[in-house]
């Protein structure tokens, strides 16, 4: 097992009564992960602006294992960090 970092965002709106997540992939060390996570924050809020809406943004960086063999395989999606 190997450590990886994967990036949570936590999203709430003032008219929606539940929190919506989403996560954006994974990374070998933490501060690729925390340059990443002001990127995702401004998309996400840039995103819901232009959609005229109101989003409070949390995201994460959180540790965990993953296999070895899930970096030797191809990717099978753009845009996902490991």
């Amino acid at each position: 097992m190997i450590a990886v970092w994967f990036l949570m965002a936590l999203m709430t709106y003032p008219d929606v009564n539940s929190i919506h997540y989403k996560g954006f992939g994974g990374f070998l060390d933490k501060e690729e992960c925390e340059k990443k996570k002001i990127i995702i924050e401004n998309y996400i809020v840039d995103m819901e602006f232009m959609r005229g809406k109101t989003v409070y943004v949390q995201t994460y960086c959180m540790k965990m294992q993953g296999f070895p063999t899930q970096f030797s395989m191809p990717k099978k999606s753009k845009g996902v960090g490991v």
